[in-house]
């Protein structure tokens, strides 16, 4: 399945959600700073013959496609139109993809050929996520129907996120949807802590000061953790040598108590619930993975990766807030073990699935093979 970053797909589980009002929001945030397309997707079962689906007459939409798809571009202002009020929005342009649903990859495949490069795309849709994964996936569903319809359910898996509206308002606001690298993205109500208190003894040097493409290591994990969390905040004990990183350090309550003080003091000061804390020594952050393990914190204390052979990964892992006060109890009875803390919380282990990106650099030989494997030219380390 092609993954088209630039496109963020709005869907819904029924109506009166106010998918159309969100997706205006978002056109209407960016529209001076990007060019944003608005699509609007339906797609038709022929099957149904000439009823409509919403039941009655109908519009006449489903029943007037002739061919396995229709796009037409949007020219009318008539705010009772969903794609005339994404125009209005501020939208360079708008389409209506009308599409058989057994032709859906063709009429997209036609969708994209019409796309500007490097454009922006604020899809509503449900059943186009069949064919391509967008930078995001939202799902939006009213909070007085349980009801699901079809086009939903055949998808709602893949949602990066579920939001409830009221009919009043969203509990997730559009202004926490950003662009960041001409990719749709997630700022979520978190924080982000990256531990650096270890002394680096089989490295041989500072970690967090390994160049990687041109930067610090630590700051190249900071660039690529900007824009998804409210706040990143290091866990270290000599805050000084982190100023240049402009961020918020942490020292450790007691110095020398290992990973679980550091997981202890960093969720002691941080200002959210949701935190995803990773160490210093793994380059690339799977954004991915990280925003898919905190939607699953909801119903835990701790949402962790689990390697193939059952390896966990206590240190690339979502901890609520909460989990301090079992950490607390390990250290003051002496304890330092991260397992003791996975004994007394609620924990959600998640499979590492396809690990090709993760790398954890713990000696010389695991940065080397790092800097070749990714092709980077920075570094002059033999």
């Amino acid at each position: 399945m092609i993954r088209k970053p630039n496109f963020i797909i709005v869907g819904s589980t029924g109506r009166n959600t106010g998918k159309t009002e969100f997706a205006c929001r978002l056109i209407n945030q960016y529209a001076s700073q990007h060019t944003i397309i608005g699509v609007k997707v339906v797609a038709i079962n022929r099957s149904e013959g000439d009823s409509c689906p919403r039941g009655g007459k109908g519009c006449g939409v489903c029943s007037s496609l002739k061919g396995d798809y229709e796009i037409t571009v949007e020219n009318d202002l008539n705010p009772t139109k969903d794609t005339a009020r994404m125009l209005l929005a501020g939208a360079s342009k708008v389409y209506f993809l009308k599409v058989d649903k057994n032709c859906l990859e063709k009429g997209f495949a036609a969708l994209l050929k019409i796309i500007p490069e490097g454009a922006m795309v604020i899809c509503e849709s449900n059943s186009i996520r069949k064919v391509f994964e967008p930078g995001l996936f939202l799902v939006i569903k009213n909070a007085e129907d349980r009801t699901v319809k079809e086009s939903c359910a055949e998808v709602i898996q893949y949602a990066n996120k579920v939001i409830v509206f009221n009919n009043m308002s969203w509990d997730f606001n559009p202004d926490r949807v950003l662009i960041k690298d001409n990719e749709w993205i997630i700022r979520e109500k978190a924080t982000a802590i990256i531990l650096a208190g270890g002394k680096s003894s089989r490295m041989g040097e500072d970690k967090y000061l390994l160049p990687v493409n041109g930067l610090p290591l630590i700051q190249y994990i900071i660039n690529q953790l900007q824009g998804h969390f409210d706040e990143i905040i290091i866990g270290a004990n000599d805050p000084q040598r982190f100023a240049f990183t402009g961020l918020r350090v942490v020292p450790d309550v007691e110095p020398d108590k290992g990973p679980l003080m550091g997981i202890y003091s960093c969720l002691r000061a941080s200002s959210t619930e949701v935190n995803f804390i990773t160490a210093c020594d793994i380059p690339e952050m799977n954004t991915r993975l990280i925003h898919n393990m905190m939607n699953l914190s909801v119903n835990y204390d701790i949402v962790m990766p689990v390697t193939g052979n059952g390896k966990h990964e206590p240190l690339y892992a979502v901890y609520r807030k909460s989990v301090a006060e079992h950490a607390e109890a390990i250290l003051r009875n002496n304890g330092r073990r991260i397992i003791q803390l996975l004994e007394m919380s609620k924990v959600k282990f998640i499979d590492f699935q396809d690990q090709a990106w993760y790398q954890n650099l713990n000696v010389k030989d695991d940065y080397l093979q790092y800097i070749r494997k990714t092709g980077q030219k920075t570094c002059n380390r033999q």
